[in-house]
């Protein structure tokens, strides 16, 4: 999508054409703008009218377009926790309540119908008075003393409440002295707004008509199986458990189950905050899927607000997968979660810059830094979050990195050397080695552990040969060695189906010098060998990445100081032969797995 931006007098400053992902998760400190800047999408989504200079013609600028230039102009804002309305804090009569009221006006009118009902008409105007006489007729009989009986204190019936019980008694294919509350409920139109959650009432709805009026409900899928499958499609573990009630005039509760966690009674009031977030998107999916329709766009201010960071995995896939990918609604999602940064896209993140008054794009290591008060990572509790959706999701193997540079590199190298054939295990970044070695060390956790998670799927961590590395893949834990050759990769295992390995010393002198002592004995800590290294000897790579440094005694040591994904997107270019180091990586790896049942 592309947004074109104008002064607001505060933060906002002009700029047009700026190009933004389908989906954008804006982040940015306190004040920076980013309500603002949804806001602005959602008041001025009808466009600006601009005047050229010569104030002879008119141009209208939109904020929001698709990528051709066409005007995005179906946009819904929420508000910070998927509210729909400010006021959606403060509490309203429930919709039941609300329909009652309204039939209690009716009512009446319906009732007083009835002595006129043999009558025909030459038009609605001799129709609706003929009804308000009634109408005097029916309470005047009501009342003790006729007497002091006037008129004046009735409310007449209008045309507008005559044309909607005509609709009604069409509908019900009834005539209408006969309508009851019942068959006013069961075709009442109930808000199904993308935020609306009276799934009660929907539901009620839909049993009423298979008791009353079960030729409309022949070929319809029940509404709760809609919900579930729904919900199953999520993967969010919840299912809805619907019982009818026994009295046509109210709805049954809804409850929800949970048969992982043993919960059987939960209803929609008594779930977590972080629950009825997800619930919310969930009824987005609904009502979208009863009419058919989304908007173009959706302004998700915050919506991550009251969401526990156990649930921001699948919040965000939702999104991605069910509204951008399928849906094709364009989302703007604002955040101050740490664990949402760290779990989005990468291509998705953008910063709110307060300065210059737009967004920019921004690396999600340094906005989830920035986020977590400058820390190296997030918190093992957030950061586990992605890892345990990505073992739970996938069929395949997986090995670890240390980041996203290296997972890129891989990509890249087994791509060259295996001819672009699909990789045969899933590469998932972590944030550091700190990080990596923690996920690993705390495996066997119970719940959590990825170890505990998928106890049968194979689970491999790759190391830096270097201090951090080194002292990663030698914390207890992982006692067996299997592969002794450093230039094999040195692995260890935890004796079941968990792995841990160093980077494989590639045959480069100066790269060689520092890991081996000699022979199969290495400098341990001390060793310095990042996978950059391991492209040492391209062409030009020596002088353009590596730093030299002069060693005490005599000789050179060199290490990696170039901008790391920069450097990974220039190795594209690269032909096959520079990959040769990452042969013995690759054939340990698929070793591992194949000798693996």
């Amino acid at each position: 999508m592309i947004i074109n931006i104008k002064d607001n007098g505060r933060i906002l400053k002009n700029k047009d054409a700026i190009t933004l992902p389908d989906l954008t998760v804006l982040t940015g400190e306190n004040g920076s703008g980013k309500t603002q800047l949804l806001e602005y999408f959602r008041d001025y989504a009808g466009g600006h009218e601009d005047w050229d200079p010569s104030f002879t013609e008119v141009k209208i600028t939109y904020p929001m377009t698709t990528d051709e230039g066409a005007p995005l102009t179906d946009i819904v804002f929420s508000f910070p926790g998927l509210r729909n309305y400010e006021r959606d804090f403060y509490p309203e009569n429930p919709l039941i309540d609300q329909i009652k009221n309204q039939w209690n006006v009716l009512m009446p009118i319906v009732r007083a119908y009835g002595i006129i009902a043999h009558k025909e008409f030459d038009d609605e105007k001799q129709e609706l008075n003929d009804l308000n006489n009634a109408i005097i007729e029916f309470v005047k009989v009501l009342t003790v003393d006729s007497a002091r009986f006037t008129p004046d204190n009735l409310k007449k019936a209008d045309t507008h409440q005559l044309l909607q019980l005509k609709r009604l008694a069409h509908q019900a294919s009834k005539s209408i002295e006969k309508l009851t509350f019942v068959d006013f409920l069961i075709f009442y139109s109930i808000p199904t707004d993308i935020f609306s959650s009276a799934l009660d009432l929907l539901f009620h709805q839909f049993h009423l008509k298979q008791k009353y009026y079960i030729h409309l409900t022949g070929d319809v899928i029940p509404p709760w199986e809609v919900f579930n499958n729904i919900l199953e499609e999520a993967k969010f573990n919840y299912r809805v458990e619907y019982t009818p009630s026994g009295n046509d005039e109210i709805p049954a509760s809804i409850r929800f189950i949970d048969e992982g966690k043993g919960i059987s009674n939960t209803t929609l009031d008594t779930l977590s905050s972080g629950e009825k977030t997800i619930m919310a998107l969930i009824f987005v999916l609904y009502h979208a899927s009863n009419n058919g329709k989304f908007p173009e766009v959706i302004l998700f201010d915050e919506p991550d607000a009251h969401l526990h960071p156990s649930l921001t995995q699948l919040f965000i896939s939702v999104i991605q997968e069910v509204l951008v990918n399928v849906q094709k609604v364009k989302v703007i999602l604002t955040t101050h979660s740490p664990s949402t940064i760290a779990l989005a896209p990468a291509a998705t993140i953008y910063r709110m810059d307060r300065i210059l008054g737009y967004p920019i794009k921004e690396e999600k290591d340094k906005a989830v830094q920035n986020l977590s008060n400058g820390l190296a990572s997030i918190t093992t509790e957030e950061g586990n979050l992605g890892i345990t959706y990505t073992v739970k999701n996938t069929e395949k193997s997986i090995l670890f990195t240390e980041g996203i540079t290296d997972k890129i590199i891989l990509q890249i190298a087994w791509r060259k050397l295996h001819n672009d054939a699909e990789i045969p295990f899933l590469i998932q970044d972590c944030f550091c080695a700190s990080f990596l070695s923690n996920l690993f060390v705390n495996g066997k956790q119970k719940y959590e552990g990825i170890f505990e998670i998928e106890p049968d799927k194979i689970m491999i961590a790759l190391f830096d040969f270097d201090n951090a590395g080194y002292n990663s893949w030698n914390k207890k834990g992982f006692s067996n060695l299997i592969e002794d050759d450093p230039r094999k990769c040195l692995t260890k295992s935890n004796g079941e189906k968990g792995y841990q390995m160093l980077l494989p010393v590639p045959n480069i002198e100066e790269i060689e010098s520092q890991v081996i002592k000699n022979g199969n004995e290495t400098f341990k800590e001390k060793s310095l060998l990042t996978i950059e290294s391991l492209f040492f000897n391209v062409p030009d790579f020596k002088d353009l990445y590596f730093s030299q440094d002069k060693l005490p005694g005599g000789g050179f040591s060199y290490q990696f100081n170039g901008d790391k994904r920069k450097f990974a997107m220039a190795l594209e270019e690269l032909d096959q032969s520079h990959f040769k180091e990452f042969i013995p990586l690759f054939d340990k790896i698929c070793f591992i797995i194949s000798t693996n049942p």
